[in-house]
């Protein structure tokens, strides 16, 4: 199906991930690629698609298929869309952006962790993002739990009316969804054994250029009117249109950095140690929807599992899943 042409490039084609993988099996033309540019590099170079209906999912069978000839896809591969048409956050939500508009990126990582260290994974990818977005813009953003990246621009201050201020002001630049790759097995002498270790496909969408007038103020549709009260991007909190080639490099490379650190306890105690200090969940109080009712009170911090603490006055409750609001 043709999409409208983008400002800034031809129209592009709408194709499944079914069909990007025949296209990279077995040749057919489904998907344009830039080809332009060198092949894919791990942590520096990705692989350009113009349309996808997920990242995560194209890299997810990408990865469990393997390259051709049978090669293992490198720790470090990743994948960009111009376009997502099934753009996927947390939640079984949508990710909506308009095409060339937003830096949409997957990207494979084979650290050994544990079930509870996984959480790791999506952490190296946000304080790369942040990295990213301070020196490709100029922006300085922060962390809200589980997985978000704000820009908080409510003013200083440490009383309840500044903090409320604050959280009123807070709007979402960029969101971050991981899907792990089971360990995958085969016969071997002696049985099944494990190939693999679980891998971790981590996949981001950073808000960059909107265009003047968007999202439409007078939309109907519930994911617009949402975007619109609660979002930003990147070239409207700096003033100028930002280098999207230059974010997504000081990404990669920056992601190539932060996920070194999994490899041994002291990185992956000084990536969390980091992660906290941007996080600006911590020592605000929060409301936090769950599946099964709400908790609200403060965030005290974050347990080694990843999971957020919040004291509701009478007790300490560990939140492993949920959506936070900063209340102040």
């Amino acid at each position: 199906m043709e999409q409208a042409p983008r400002a800034d490039g031809p129209r592009v084609r709408e194709c499944s991930v079914e069909q990007a993988t025949r296209e990279r099996h077995y040749g057919d033309p489904v998907v344009t690629r830039d080809t332009t540019n060198e092949g894919p590099v791990p942590f520096a170079v990705p692989e350009r698609l113009q349309v996808v209906d997920s990242t995560n999912r194209y890299l997810l069978n990408l990865a469990s298929a393997g390259l051709p000839g049978g090669l293992e896809v490198p720790e470090g591969y990743a994948v960009v869309a111009e376009h997502q048409s099934e753009g996927r956050g947390r939640l079984a939500r949508s990710w909506v952006a308009p095409p060339g508009t937003a830096v949409l990126c997957s990207i494979l990582l084979k650290a050994d962790l544990g079930p509870e260290q996984l959480h790791l994974a999506a952490w190296a990818v946000a304080l790369a993002a942040v990295q990213a977005c301070r020196a490709a813009a100029g922006v300085e953003l922060s962390l809200k739990w589980p997985n978000d990246l704000i820009m908080v621009t409510g003013g200083a201050g440490g009383n309840a009316e500044a903090h409320a201020r604050r959280a009123e002001a807070e709007q979402k630049v960029a969101g971050i969804l991981s899907e792990i790759l089971p360990p995958s097995t085969e016969d071997g002498p002696g049985g099944r054994v494990a190939r693999r270790s679980n891998w971790v496909v981590v996949g981001i969408g950073i808000n960059v250029n909107w265009a003047p007038g968007w999202p439409p103020a007078d939309s109907q549709d519930p994911d617009l009117v949402s975007i619109a009260a609660s979002a930003t991007s990147l070239n409207r909190i700096a003033g100028r249109q930002i280098d999207r080639s230059e974010l997504t490099g000081r990404l990669l490379a920056g992601i190539g950095t932060c996920s070194a650190m999994l490899a041994s306890h002291e990185g992956r105690r000084g990536l969390a140690s980091q992660y906290l200090q941007a996080c600006a969940t911590i020592g605000r109080e929060v409301r936090v929807e769950l599946v099964d009712g709400t908790v609200t009170g403060r965030a005290l911090g974050l347990d080694d599992a990843g999971c957020l603490l919040v004291s509701t006055g009478g007790c300490i409750r560990t939140v492993s899943a949920g959506d936070v609001v900063h209340v102040r």
